[in-house]
């Protein structure tokens, strides 16, 4: 390694997209307070506090230095880091430091000053909600020499400073920070640069140089580096690494194969890059390891309706390394149309062009969630996908009409099924509009549907698209219409913008397990249920496990006799049925809910049932839409009943709705839960 590499650091100042023309910076929402006043000026504090922060609580915190070779830079250039540190329950602040070209200093007053900075939060940890036995020093290039500094450096303190409060962070997030300052074992530098160093640090380079002070006890580190970065070069965090692992520290090096240089910074133009999403997301796991934050990360791509809140290492493993992978989509009809899917798939493809794909097209036109809960095994995991789509927010809606208990047991269902089947599985929820969900966002109302699907996706840490916020904003602005999205069944601009947003999605998810490699967890975490009752063990039970009286037939109906439309997915289904007032049958059945999947036509019919010979009650099979349309959908006849085994008792009722032409009753399936 040449110093002539690593003195770019200290000459040339990282660009940073957004950063104030003039200092002091302005950071909208954030407190100023100054922490230390010097010969040549003030140095502030910019401090983001988390919402509903309470007098008395005590939080994290987590401080960030600029970078800029010591001689320039900016606090903002942390100003995003904090806001979604802030925004995940932490006291989240970016210092100003003595820098060169403001105050004609050198490194060694920056060191002071980030020092200093660290005392004087952990001095002021009451009175600003912080716990001071949880700060965590950060910073970039520069900054992140001086986060180092804090924790490894004896002396180089301000004069000023109470030294009976500790300068010691208690953890460090270095950003291709400087640790390499002069000659250390294992690492070659150019003699004729330690001259030029020297003058930039103010003290002899091993005296500032953090690798040559390591020692047991460190606070836990992660460093985070590029290793195509030509100004710090990869080698000496690696060689860091190295030595305070060797002395029993805990210090993770998370390296990114293409980055270079100031990779994490949040990019131009208000854009966040691949790299401000894939790094703030590995420092809030992080930082969860520690007990400093909860939860997985919820990192923002380029739309704030893009929620990423897992890792996808499984699937890019399997798409990208063994040559194979399984796609699976549930939905309804937007599911199973030539829409979204097709254009995913399509995406897919362009990505792994030497990779054979297995894709499955498990969308049922009017179906709802519930009805994907239970047959989740059958049409879905039986497969074994690497990636899973979810899409049922309309369907919830505008079919079932759905409660917004039956929104969570359904989603909730599918979820954790899904995660219990397979920890490893990775998983997006798209939630799709339709005009009265539209009518409701437009007016900053949240649908029952999706906001109940937002809350289960969260909660499971399940990556989303909230595509129906995304049209409404975009409605809003004047940037689409109604009529180009395509309506309910989205026309192809419509369907593009959701395959868009599960693009923006898989570049920062696949970013981050492309970088971070087999130290990333495998599998996903299973949280505690939301609803003792959702359908989370949802089944299909088959029609020939039922005990039926002679008025019953298993085949498949005449079709061409019976009024109403049918879709060809089913006509050719074998189904359990009867015209019959007062046919019977028995089902037995081991769980807590029993229901029908069943066809719903013109001439559906009314049953009636008890459960363990309890009274009979009644529920109504004929939907709206089936006036013209022998309608998939599932009932639920009985749920929240004790677990262990049961006896369903169905008979069909004499009368049928007002609208209905008959008693017919023709079930596809048993469902259990």
């Amino acid at each position: 390694m040449r110093l002539a590499s690593l003195l770019l650091l200290c000459l040339v100042p990282p660009v940073v997209s957004g950063q104030s023309p003039t200092f002091p910076p302005e950071m909208d929402g954030a407190r100023v307070e100054t922490y230390k006043t010097t010969p040549q000026s003030e140095l502030k504090m910019w401090i983001f506090d988390p919402p509903n922060l309470k007098p008395g609580e005590q939080r994290p915190a987590i401080v960030f230095f600029f970078g800029g070779g010591w001689r320039a830079g900016t606090p903002s250039q942390f100003e995003h880091q904090c806001r979604y540190l802030a925004s995940q329950g932490m006291v989240a602040m970016t210092a100003d430091y003595r820098v060169l070209n403001r105050h004609k200093t050198l490194a060694d007053k920056c060191v002071a000053d980030a020092k200093s900075a660290i005392r004087w939060v952990r001095q002021n940890a009451s009175r600003l909600g912080v716990d001071p036995n949880r700060i965590v020093a950060a910073g970039g290039s520069a900054g992140g020499h001086l986060a180092a500094c804090t924790a490894v450096i004896d002396g180089l303190d301000e004069a000023s400073d109470e030294k009976d409060v500790s300068s010691i962070p208690d953890a460090m997030a270095l950003f291709n920070p400087a640790l390499v300052l002069a000659p250390f074992d294992g690492t070659t530098l150019d003699d004729e640069k330690l001259a030029s160093i020297t003058k930039r640090t103010g003290v002899p380079p091993e005296a500032i140089s953090p690798i040559h002070h390591i020692r047991e006890g460190l606070p836990p580190t992660i460093i985070f580096h590029g290793e195509a970065d030509t100004t710090v070069p990869f080698a000496t965090a690696k060689r860091y690494a190295e030595v305070a692992t060797a002395k029993g520290n805990h210090c993770e090096l998370a390296a990114y194969p293409d980055a270079t240089h100031g990779f994490f910074n949040r990019g131009r133009n208000g854009t966040p890059g691949e790299h401000y999403l894939v790094t703030l997301g590995r420092l809030h796991r992080f930082l969860t390891t520690l007990g400093y934050m909860e939860g997985t990360p919820e990192i923002v791509p380029e739309s704030s309706n893009v929620h990423l809140r897992n890792h996808f290492a499984n699937s890019w493993k399997a798409f990208a390394e063994s040559g194979k992978g399984t796609v699976a989509f549930i939905g309804g009809s937007i599911t199973e149309m030539k829409g979204y899917r097709l254009m995913v798939e399509q995406d897919l493809r362009k990505r792994f062009p030497k990779t054979e794909f297995t894709f499955v097209n498990a969308g049922i036109s009017s179906t709802c969630s519930t009805t994907g809960a239970h047959r989740l095994v059958r049409d879905v995991l039986s497969g074994k996908p690497d990636l899973l789509f979810i899409e049922f927010a309309v369907n919830d809606d505008q079919d079932a009409g759905h409660a917004e208990r039956e929104c969570r047991r359904g989603m909730e269902g599918i979820l954790r099924q899904a995660r219990e089947n397979d920890p490893a599985m990775d998983v997006v929820v798209t939630h799709f509009v339709n005009p009265r969900m539209l009518d409701l966002l437009k007016k900053g109302t949240t649908p029952l549907s999706s906001g109940t699907h937002e809350s289960v996706a969260r909660h499971y840490g399940v990556s989303s698209i909230d595509l129906a916020r995304e049209v409404a904003e975009r409605i809003n602005a004047n940037r689409l219409t109604w009529n180009e999205f395509g309506g309910t069944h989205p026309a192809p601009p419509g369907n593009r913008i959701a395959a868009d947003m599960i693009v923006d999605l898989l570049d920062a998810a696949w970013a981050d397990a492309r970088h971070v490699g087999n130290d990333q967890p495998a599998e996903h975490r299973i949280p505690k249920k939301m609803d003792s009752g959702s359908y989370s063990d949802g089944r299909l039970v088959s029609v020939t496990d039922a005990e039926t009286d002679k008025s019953w037939v298993v085949g498949r109906p005449a079709w061409d006799s019976i009024p109403g439309g049918k879709r060809a997915r089913f006509t050719s289904l074998e189904m359990l049925c009867t015209e019959a007032a007062g046919a019977e049958l028995k089902l037995d059945f081991d769980g807590r809910a029993v229901g029908l999947f069943v066809l719903a036509g013109p001439d559906a019919g009314r049953v009636e049932y008890s459960i363990d010979d309890a009274p009979f009650e009644s529920a109504e099979l004929y939907h709206r839409h089936s006036a013209g349309l022998h309608y998939p959908r599932t009932v639920m006849l009985a749920t929240d009943l004790k677990t262990g085994k049961h006896s369903l008792t169905l008979r069909v009722a004499d009368e049928s709705h007002p609208k209905s032409k008959g008693n017919a009753v023709r079930i596809l399936n048993f469902v259990a839960n």
